[in-house]
């Protein structure tokens, strides 16, 4: 019986040790081993992050890393901030500022920067804006980049580039003229905020301010003249007062030549003769003008008074005005 029990003993000896040793060879994983290292029933999920140059981290998966200037998002590498060259709008970073998909509003803003050159990059306006608020929109206002109210601002009113006519404000989104704010009527001009015809208007002819002149008095269509026709022909000022062109008067809407029977529209009496007066001493400024009297008028003036272009000082050297 020893001798049968020591055969058996034998024959399980190498069997034992054969499953002692395949246990041990076990790696701890379940199934077969695949080609690329894992198990069968197993995933393996790579959780790397691409990084800048500077080491940042990024949210994507960009290969080659990407440069310290940019940022990856996606697989692309985009501008972290606007370099100032061309449209600010089109760059990379408009897009992508601050963080991956972090658009800025074209309306509100023209750029991604740094404000005051430090900080994160954000969405700007202008020069010292951040991105615009409420109601206001990033517009371009006399060559300057601005944060514009639409409710408010006269030359982007209720929307960008829609100016409010001369004179005129801005109330509520809308132009009007004064305290009422209602907007002109066609052909009219917001003046001292009181709306006005300018295309007829002789004080504020075509545009406010706008005087039409003794020679041309009335306004038509915008433009000053004499009745429905053009301006008449002004009187000119001579040499030292004397010898200048009587010119035209516009008298009830027509030109009539300045002359004794038609002086400034009246005919003169007596021994007087359309005379001109005004222009200065040498003729080179003053107003000039035509009125009825004698030779002295070209001293003392229409009215008498002094010398043209000298005030009521008289003629130099004279005791008085009269000659």
């Amino acid at each position: 019986m020893r001798t049968s029990f020591s055969l058996r003993a034998a024959w399980l000896f190498p069997v034992t040790l054969g499953l002692v040793l395949a246990v041990g060879c076990d790696d701890g994983r379940s199934g077969s081993t695949d080609g690329d290292g894992t198990t069968d029933g197993t995933t393996r999920t790579d959780m790397s992050m691409s990084r800048t140059d500077s080491g940042t981290a990024t949210g994507g998966e960009c290969s080659p890393a990407c440069p310290s200037a940019q940022q990856c998002c996606g697989t692309s590498c985009v501008g972290v901030e606007f370099n100032g060259v061309g449209n600010g709008t089109l760059d990379s970073s408009f897009d992508h500022c601050g963080a991956c998909n972090a658009a800025c509003n074209p309306e509100k803003a023209d750029r991604c920067a740094r404000f005051g050159g430090s900080g994160p990059p954000q969405c700007l306006c202008g020069a010292n804006n951040l991105s615009c608020g409420g109601n206001s929109v990033c517009v371009q206002s006399d060559g300057v980049t601005i944060c514009a109210d639409l409710n408010s601002d006269p030359s982007n009113c209720g929307a960008p580039g829609n100016a409010c006519a001369e004179g005129e404000a801005c109330t509520g989104g809308s132009c009007g003229c004064g305290a009422s704010g209602a907007p002109c009527g066609a052909g009219e001009s917001c003046c001292g905020g009181v709306c006005i015809d300018t295309q007829s208007d002789g004080m504020n002819c075509g545009a406010c301010g706008t005087v039409c002149p003794g020679n041309a008095p009335d306004c038509n269509a915008g433009s000053c003249g004499c009745g429905a026709g053009p301006a008449c022909t002004a009187p000119t000022a001579g040499v030292f007062g004397m010898g200048g062109d009587p010119g035209e008067s516009c008298c009830a809407g027509a030109c009539v030549a300045n002359d004794t029977t038609s002086c400034g529209c009246m005919a003169c009496s007596g021994d007087d003769e359309c005379q001109v007066s005004g222009g200065g001493f040498i003729g080179g400024g003053g107003e000039v003008t035509v009125c009825c009297g004698g030779p002295e008028v070209a001293i003392t003036g229409c009215g008498g008074g002094g010398f043209p272009g000298l005030g009521d000082g008289g003629v130099p050297g004279l005791p008085d005005a009269g000659i």
